[in-house]
């Protein structure tokens, strides 16, 4: 083969690479939020139906062909009628009860516990505080009936649950007592964060995707830049933090001040939503 030719896969690796580069760092954040399961279904189910999307813009109208559906998610009918049966279309994943139960082990543990009648007290209806192993309904016997997944153990789940403050070990009986009943693995300004943060990525994941599809007009494409060094002294990295926190707080009221004289007074039904994006961040470097 011509060593000059160009490597067929390199599109494909450079693609791969920056699809790594953004999943990696999002499931940093996900982790011991969110099982790889829940992970993996939602991917599905949200690349199916924006396939689906897709190609129901190329023939408005029609009904989309499981077979054509097949070609863009390299699925087979079976999974792809499968995956379409698992889910409301009509309704937003985030509002499917069922779906956020088994967010996590921890989740569906919890979610047993409250409504189990076996482990609540029959007067009070209250969570039974439940001895770790024995006879009788026990902390094991609730781990064991709640998650199905071979290797977490009774003793993992009390240590993840313990963790986060959703139980407590009584010195006198050994018994473990659910002590929170809201099912939340984060502090609400650990949601705040998240939800914010997550909403700017989707934001740029638009326009990128915008501009994808107005590769060919440079007029049509929306505004993209970055501006950053690779060669930041660490000893100036704080001086460096507070100068760009300087700036962006200028630039922050600057934005809100343009944007203002286009803002309706009141909410209408066409609308959309627009603005710019700003953040800070560092990486060090993986050499």
């Amino acid at each position: 083969m011509d060593s000059s030719s160009p490597d067929p896969l390199r599109d494909v690796a450079l693609l791969t690479r920056a699809v790594e580069n953004v999943f990696r760092k999002l499931i940093r954040i996900l982790i011991g939020r969110m099982s790889l399961k829940k992970l993996q279904e939602m991917v599905q189910i949200i690349f199916v139906e924006e396939a689906e999307a897709k190609l129901g813009q190329e023939a408005p109208g029609k009904s989309v062909p499981l077979t054509k559906l097949g070609s863009l998610t390299d699925l087979d009918t079976r999974t792809l009628i499968k995956i379409r049966s698992s889910y409301n279309p009509k309704k937003p994943i985030h509002l499917d009860t069922s779906f956020l139960k088994g967010f996590t082990p921890g989740f569906k543990v919890l979610d047993l516990w409250l409504n189990e009648k076996k482990y609540l007290d029959a007067k009070t209806g209250s969570p039974l505080p439940l001895n770790f192993a024995g006879k009788g309904a026990t902390f094991e016997e609730l781990v064991e009936e709640a998650v199905s997944v071979r290797g977490v153990t009774a003793r993992s789940m009390l240590e993840r649950l313990l963790e986060n403050n959703f139980v407590e070990v009584c010195p006198d009986s050994d018994q473990i007592k659910l002590v929170r009943e809201d099912y939340i693995f984060l502090s609400s300004e650990e949601l705040d964060m998240i939800d914010i943060g997550f909403s700017a990525i989707a934001s740029l994941a638009t326009t990128v995707n915008h501009n994808i599809r107005n590769a060919g007009s440079e007029t049509s494409r929306f505004y993209q830049r970055g501006c950053w060094t690779y060669r930041l002294n660490k000893k100036n990295q704080e001086e460096f933090r507070t100068a760009m926190l300087n700036f962006l707080h200028e630039v922050d009221k600057k934005s809100k001040d343009a944007i203002y004289p286009f803002e309706d007074d009141t909410e209408k039904s066409d609308q959309l939503t627009a603005g710019i994006s700003m953040f800070y961040f560092e990486e060090e470097s993986e050499n």
